[in-house]
C-alpha cells in the first residue's frame, strides 16, 4: 500500500537511485492563476509530467513544456486531482529514450525487457521494437545479461531498491541517467508480465518471460 507514486521518498535516499519529485495537487489548483505558483513552490521547473491518478498505460499522462502551458495540460485530464512528475531524461547517447522492466520475485530480480523509443512517453507495446531490429538486440542483449547492459550503479540500486521494498513479487519501471544512475519511474506489487505474441521475431523473449512464470510458481508452491 505505500509503493504509489507519491510514496517512494524512502528509495531517494538509496545510493545510484534517481527518484522523480513528485506531488499530488487539487486538479483546480493547478488551472487557478495560482498553480504556476503553486507548483514552483514543490520544487517543480519545467517541462514537467502531469497525470490523473490511477490509470495506466499512458492514459491521461501529459509531458507540460512551460508554465503557461500547465492549466491549459491539467484541463485535459479527468479527475479532482492531479499528480506532477519530475521529468527524468531517460535519453541515451543515440537521442533515445529506453524504459526497463524488471521483475523481482522471491528474493530475486529478472530481466522482462526495455523499450526503445523516439518519444519520451514509451511503454514496450507502442515502442519502436516489432520494426527495428536493432532495438530488439539490445533488448535481448538485456535480457541476457542485465548487469552488463546496465552498469555497476544501476545494477547495485537494483539490490537496494528491492531489499527496501521487501515484497516476495515486484516490478520496477526505469531508465538510465548518463551518469549511469537509476531513475526510477514507479516500483511496486501490481507490475504484469504478458508472455510475448506468436511471431518469430519475439522468440528470443520466451525464455526470460518462463523463468518469470517458473521463479513464481516455485515460490508459491514451496513448503514453508
Amino acid at each position: 500500500m505505500v509503493t504509489g507514486r507519491a510514496d517512494h521518498a524512502r528509495l531517494a535516499h538509496l545510493p545510484g537511485v534517481v527518484m522523480p519529485l513528485t506531488v499530488t495537487l487539487p486538479s483546480d489548483l493547478l488551472t487557478s492563476p495560482e498553480g504556476i505558483a503553486a507548483v514552483a513552490r514543490h520544487g517543480f521547473r519545467f517541462p514537467l509530467l502531469v497525470r490523473t491518478p490511477g490509470f495506466h498505460t499512458g492514459r491521461h499522462f501529459l509531458r507540460v513544456e512551460s508554465p503557461e502551458a500547465l492549466a491549459g495540460a491539467v484541463s485535459q485530464l479527468p479527475g479532482k486531482e492531479t499528480t506532477a512528475i519530475e521529468f527524468l531524461d531517460a535519453r541515451g547517447a543515440d537521442g533515445k529514450v529506453r524504459k526497463y522492466r524488471a521483475m523481482m520475485i522471491d528474493g530475486q530480480i529478472f530481466p522482462l525487457h526495455v523499450a526503445i523509443s523516439s518519444q519520451w512517453k514509451i511503454h514496450y507495446f507502442t515502442a519502436e521494437m516489432a520494426e527495428r531490429a536493432d532495438h530488439r538486440a539490445e533488448d535481448a542483449a538485456f535480457l541476457d545479461n542485465m548487469p552488463a547492459a546496465l552498469g555497476p550503479r544501476a545494477t547495485e540500486a537494483l539490490s537496494r531498491i528491492q531489499a527496501t521494498l521487501g515484497l516476495d513479487y515486484a516490478g520496477i519501471d526505469f531508465g538510465l541517467s548518463a551518469a549511469g544512475d537509476l531513475l526510477l519511474f514507479e516500483a511496486n506489487a501490481t507490475m504484469v508480465v504478458n508472455p510475448p505474441e506468436p511471431d518469430p521475431r519475439w522468440a528470443y523473449r520466451r525464455p526470460a518471460v518462463e523463468r518469470i512464470f517458473a521463479a513464481v510458481r516455485r515460490m508459491l508452491t514451496r513448503v514453508r
